[in-house]
């Protein structure tokens, strides 16, 4: 039996782009990734009782409108002043969030936690990052091009609506590895070995040479029966077979 390609989003209904064999929809008023934008900035700024089934009751356009909330709106979404009010205290101790932290908020690709800290660590206040204050903090060029455009194009737009001073706290930054990744056979996301590498140390991970009990992550995109991933197998180290997906999935983390 031949399965149907989907071609249109279950959620949004826009159409459906297939990229190395994964259906991405680029609608970015879906209201699924809205959601889910909205679930990673409280869950990075580490706002309590914003989980999904809460979000998609508040049906937010934009993560804006989480500070546009008032108590009776909440209260009668939510069905409890007690909840309403306890949001609403979060909401209000979001304000107090320094620049690596809000910028690890917004989901901008491939800036997660590490390269926040790395910017925040040599900037006084998001209007200091440029170009050259990026290269000082060591970002990529992809990384850097990436945070620059939202910079540019994106906050100008939202930040009269957002409670944060977007300054850093420099003195209490630490800058730690996302964790040690190997890379075994051949790859299918990258053209070598060198841009996968590239790729993995600018979302802020190790690239180790071999396996070992401090390995995070197997990069094994083509299911090698190497010494390595036996290695890895018994270590219990999790097998990525697509480092895309996998950068993805856990650059905001």
């Amino acid at each position: 039996m031949q399965i149907e390609i989907p071609k249109t989003c279950p959620c949004c209904s826009a159409g459906l782009e297939l990229v190395n064999d994964q259906l991405f929809c680029r609608n970015t008023a879906c209201s699924a990734q809205v959601n889910k934008k909205i679930e990673h900035f409280c869950k990075a700024l580490g706002l309590k009782g914003f989980g999904s089934r809460t979000v998609e009751k508040l049906a937010l356009e934009d993560i804006t409108d989480l500070f546009a909330l008032d108590f009776d709106t909440l209260a009668v979404e939510l069905g409890s002043e007690k909840v309403a009010q306890k949001l609403l205290d979060e909401i209000d101790r979001a304000a107090y969030a320094d620049l690596a932290t809000v910028l690890a908020s917004f989901s901008i690709p491939l800036v997660g936690t590490t390269a926040s800290k790395k910017i925040a660590a040599v900037v006084e206040s998001v209007d200091d990052i440029t170009v050259e204050t990026c290269k000082k903090a060591g970002l990529g060029e992809k990384v850097t091009s990436n945070l620059l455009n939202f910079i540019e194009v994106d906050l100008p737009s939202i930040r009269a609506f957002l409670p944060f001073s977007f300054t850093s706290d420099k003195q209490n930054i630490v800058v730690q590895s996302a964790g040690n990744v190997c890379i075994t056979g051949k790859l299918k996301t990258f053209k070598n070995k060198a841009e996968a590498t590239a790729a993995l140390v600018a979302a802020g991970y190790s690239v180790v040479e071999s396996v070992t009990k401090t390995t995070n992550y197997l990069v094994d995109e083509g299911d090698s029966s190497s010494a390595k991933r036996t290695k890895a197998e018994s270590l219990g180290i999790p097998i990525v077979d697509n480092i895309q997906t996998f950068l993805e999935e856990n650059i905001n983390d």
